[in-house]
């Protein structure tokens, strides 16, 4: 009798533990009577994994890598997609909206198994993941002889690949179509007429070209800034307050210790050939004979380097630490003051460093706080004057010189730094011949040409656009707001300017209507119909991201995922991914 007892007794005790199991998915917190847990709460009402796991089965394509899905973030895709079905369900309730059993057999049929995914994304998405418009995904549910739906390749389908009951798969899609006739309904609101498709036809075809001059601002702080000492000294005193504001924001940049430098740099790139490595090599050799020779550091900067501070007699100013790249960096901070490094070759080229002088301290912020303010006025004044240019020019062409013309007075017209630039260029050039008709092998290494108003590579100078359309950027770098394109086309004629000046992030730019060519009637007529679908079908995508937006504003207040289920575990070291929980 004890024995029997204690038979009886235990098999209570396991009967117990498989209905808790049952009932309770252990660490969810979450019961549900079919013994599944909630993937998503909306407003109370319990999304099930067990639906979850259907829609992901049916979104995430057979054999599909799982990293990629990771990366798109398909778990998460796939809980807002059924967010979004039940704010559809529910507002359907509402307008009394449902589907007959024919119509849900008649999918089925045909092997439509529907799927919600996040509208707004439901394109893209749709695209990527081979999911047919109206998102569905095709199910092998018909004989392959006769072509005809067989049940038995239908219940194998929905068993396999969506881990369901047949009965269970067809109230899930019973929901499923519900939702998509609630969207067709939004969708069918959307009227198009064909003078809307027309004018944006229009919009898209007609195409205009323009004529620009750009005002670089380095132009002008290269050739046209008074650089002296004195020059800049004179705008420190009266711009004090600005300077000190200036160096406040960037003292940390030459504190506790910066190191007055300059470079010659033989440029090549990360992808450069054996041939361009050693055409670089040649360079940066010859500049090591010629400071060999006795020749100062900044002369031969001036006339081998290849970097933008070449100009400047490779001058980089005070350079504290981690501002420079690291190979550049590791050789400057180990040399002493006074001394010429070794060959230093970084992703930039081969370098030759300078090391002049070695500041903390006081003269550290003396010399840093001279180089802001430098810097500062050389920005300032380049600004001012390229603006200046700009208007010189525009109120030229507005008065009715030609753009060539106009630009043409304003660079003869500039300050005596550049026209002399080209006089300097030539007494250099004869220095530099002389010095050099004693080293044959610098025959072979090309110098640099002091720049001039000639030949510098941002000197303001008539350029023309490619044809455009009213979508299009005529202009690189144009600062955010400037719609040059639009400005353009509501020029009404050849030779109309714009009364403003297009901002860039270097500077200014002035505009003029080259030509324009409006799309004709005879290819609008051709693709009429293609606009005013293409149109309809964006109108619609955009009201009935607008409708869902507006049921969740209304009626998702209340949204709980459990992130246990959609969202993406961390992979463990070679592993893909995991895939979802059995049944």
């Amino acid at each position: 009798m004890n024995k029997l007892t204690s038979i009886l007794g235990t098999l209570a005790v396991v009967i117990i533990s498989v209905v808790f199991l049952a009932e309770f998915r252990p660490g969810t917190g979450v019961k549900s009577s079919v013994g599944s847990i909630c993937a998503v709460e909306v407003n109370g009402e319990c999304i099930t994994d067990t639906d979850y796991w259907a829609a992901y089965q049916l979104i995430a394509p057979r054999g599909a890598d799982a990293q990629r899905l990771r990366s798109m973030g398909i778990r998460r895709q796939t809980a807002e997609g059924l967010v979004e079905r039940q704010l559809l369900l529910e507002d359907a309730k509402r307008l009394g909206i449902s589907v007959s059993e024919d119509e849900l057999s008649g999918e089925l049929s045909e092997g439509r198994a529907h799927v919600s995914l996040p509208v707004d994304k439901a394109r893209q998405l749709g695209y990527a993941l081979g999911i047919e418009e109206p998102m569905y995904r095709l199910l092998a549910v018909k004989d392959r002889k006769t072509k005809k739906f067989d049940t038995k390749a239908y219940e194998r389908e929905v068993r396999t690949i969506v881990r369901m009951s047949p009965t269970d798969f067809r109230e899930f899609q019973r929901r499923e179509l519900i939702a998509s006739r609630m969207r067709d309904l939004v969708r069918a609101r959307v009227k198009i007429s064909e003078g809307e498709a027309k004018t944006q036809f229009q919009r898209e075809k007609s195409t205009a070209t323009i004529d620009y001059v750009r005002f670089d601002r380095r132009f002008y702080a290269d050739l046209v800034v008074d650089g002296s000492d004195k020059a800049v000294e004179s705008w420190t005193s009266a711009h004090k307050e600005d300077v000190d504001k200036a160096w406040e924001g960037r003292k940390s940049q030459f504190l506790p210790e910066c190191r007055v430098t300059r470079h010659i740099l033989a440029k090549f790139s990360e992808t450069a050939t054996d041939d361009e490595k050693k055409k670089a090599g040649e360079r940066i050799d010859e500049a090591k004979k010629r400071l060999a020779k006795g020749a100062k550091f900044a002369d031969v900067a001036r006339a081998l380097s290849e970097d933008g501070s070449a100009a400047q007699g490779g001058d980089l100013g005070c350079v504290a630490k981690g501002r420079m790249v690291k190979p550049f960096e590791d050789a400057l901070f180990a040399m002493k003051a006074g001394t010429v490094s070794e060959i230093v070759e970084s992703q930039f080229g081969l370098h030759l460093i300078e090391l002049e002088t070695i500041a903390t301290g006081e003269q550290a912020e003396k010399l840093g706080k001279a180089q802001v303010a430098r810097e500062r006025y050389l920005q300032l004044e380049a600004e001012r004057l390229a603006a200046e240019g700009a208007k010189q020019v525009l109120a030229a062409v507005q008065g009715g010189k030609s753009i060539e013309d106009a630009v043409k007075a304003h660079l003869e017209g500039l300050t005596p730094k550049a026209k002399d630039a080209k006089k300097d260029a030539k007494k250099d050039g004869k220095k530099d011949a002389k010095k050099d008709d004693s080293a044959d092998e610098a025959s072979a290494i090309p110098e640099n040409e002091p720049l001039t108003v000639a030949t510098h590579p941002e000197r303001p100078q008539v350029e023309s656009s490619l044809p455009f359309n009213a979508t299009g950027y005529p202009i690189d770098g144009v600062k955010p707001g400037e719609d040059v394109a639009r400005m353009a086309f509501e020029l009404d004629k050849p030779g109309a300017v714009l009364s403003n000046l297009v901002q860039l992030e270097g500077g200014y730019a002035m505009v003029a209507l080259k030509e324009k060519a409006p799309a004709s009637e005879e290819d609008w007529k051709k693709n009429r119909e293609y606009y005013v679908a293409a149109m309809r079908s964006a109108k619609q995508n955009d009201a009935i991201t607008a409708y869902v937006k507006r049921l969740k504003a209304n009626l998702g207040g209340e949204i709980k995922y459990n992130g246990a289920v959609v969202e993406d575990p961390k992979a463990a070291p070679g592993e893909d991914g995991e895939a979802p929980p059995e049944e």
